[in-house]
């Protein structure tokens, strides 16, 4: 364990060094400033707090991440066999692994990977809004990279590197990046990298659909894609731990529909038990006071995938099939959370401001 004076000297290390690079080319943007000075206190504030026991603090997958970084990679190297490479997150753990040997402290290093990722989900997000015309401004933030995600950057996780690559195979300019960005969230997390596909051919499909039709086919689609989730994750368990095959149990059950409807509203701890979610109702419930994103992003997409906005369909269509078949996946699991949820929540945050701004902007051509 390094001293806090040494933790927190590396911490306003790391962060110059981002403010001087995204301030090479003109003046440092204020939100970048913002989110840079919030990571620096919170992360030595969470150092002062815990010390060695920060990988202990919010989510225990970072003690998972500090015995990859301390144990296994140093003892066992870097293997190469399938269940390593999909399992050990070699694209968020190998950079801060090597960087590490200068002598900067491993976790900090995934810490200051996840508030770069931050940085690239906010100047992409703003790239791709301009990129359609729309002015962007403060309120736009909040849609796709507002305070959830600015509170996870200063925890040694994966999401927002998940969430950034998520974003990118989708409206990244670079067609080869995409591909790079896709086959990253695949070793992120192989199973959204499925439900991503899945999205996008559902949304090939529903290119010949007729706007009088769009609702009613949207309907059927949805239970469809949720059916078909539910059995593919009974499949990939049967291919990768030998289960035997079964259907799915309780697939329409109350519980599981309801659940569903929760990930739309930000509230599906509510069809957790205390063995999954160890906060208290209440503290969960003024927690999203704080993280509001949480509430807001579903519910404002869901209203625009109602709209009439066919210049929008392939992404609006291929996040919510996406979304409902990854929901399918992981139905029969406890992995149902906002985190689970963020790589979604850029995306559907970008295409509710589009919606937003493209619904504005007929109604002010209405009054002309």
């Amino acid at each position: 364990m390094i001293s806090l004076t040494s933790y927190a000297a590396q911490t306003i290390l790391l962060a110059s060094l981002l403010l001087i690079f995204a301030g090479r080319k003109q003046k440092i943007d204020v939100f970048i400033g913002f989110v840079v000075a919030f990571w620096v206190i919170a992360v030595i504030a969470i150092y002062y707090r815990y010390g060695a026991d920060q990988i202990n603090f919010y989510s225990n997958d970072q003690v998972f991440h500090w015995r990859l970084l301390n144990y296994y990679l140093p003892n066992e190297g870097i293997p190469l066999r399938m269940g390593e490479v999909l399992s050990w997150r070699y694209p968020v753990i190998l950079p801060a692994y090597f960087i590490s040997k200068v002598g900067f402290d491993g976790i900090l290093l995934l810490k200051f990977s996840q508030l770069v990722y931050l940085v690239l989900i906010y100047e992409t997000g703003k790239r791709f809004l301009v990129q359609h015309n729309i002015k962007v401004r403060y309120w736009h933030i909040v849609f796709f990279a507002g305070p959830t995600l600015i509170f996870m950057s200063s925890l040694a996780l994966r999401d927002l590197a998940l969430a950034f690559f998520f974003m990118y195979s989708i409206i990244g300019k670079n067609p080869s990046i995409r591909i790079i960005g896709f086959l990253t969230t695949a070793l992120l997390r192989p199973h959204l990298a499925v439900a991503l596909l899945f999205g996008f051919l559902a949304s090939m499909a529903f290119k010949s659909v007729k706007n009088r039709l769009f609702i009613p086919i949207l309907t059927f689609a949805t239970v469809g894609a949720y059916i078909l989730g539910a059995y593919m994750y009974r499949f990939g368990a049967t291919i990768k731990d030998g289960v035997p095959l079964e259907s799915p149990y309780e697939i329409f059950s109350q519980l599981k529909i309801t659940r569903l409807g929760a990930n739309f509203i930000g509230l599906q701890f509510l069809t957790l038990d205390e063995t999954v979610v160890k906060a208290s109702i209440l503290t969960l419930f003024l927690s999203r006071l704080i993280f509001f994103d949480i509430v807001l992003i579903p519910m404002s997409f869901l209203t625009v995938l109602l709209l009439s906005l066919r210049k929008w369909d392939h992404i609006r269509i291929t996040i919510y099939f996406a979304f409902i078949f990854f929901y399918g996946l992981i139905s029969d699991t406890d992995w149902n959370s906002s985190r689970q949820n963020m790589p979604f929540f850029v995306m559907m945050g970008l295409v509710a401001i589009v919606g937003i701004e493209a619904r504005k902007a007929s109604r002010e051509e209405l009054v002309a």
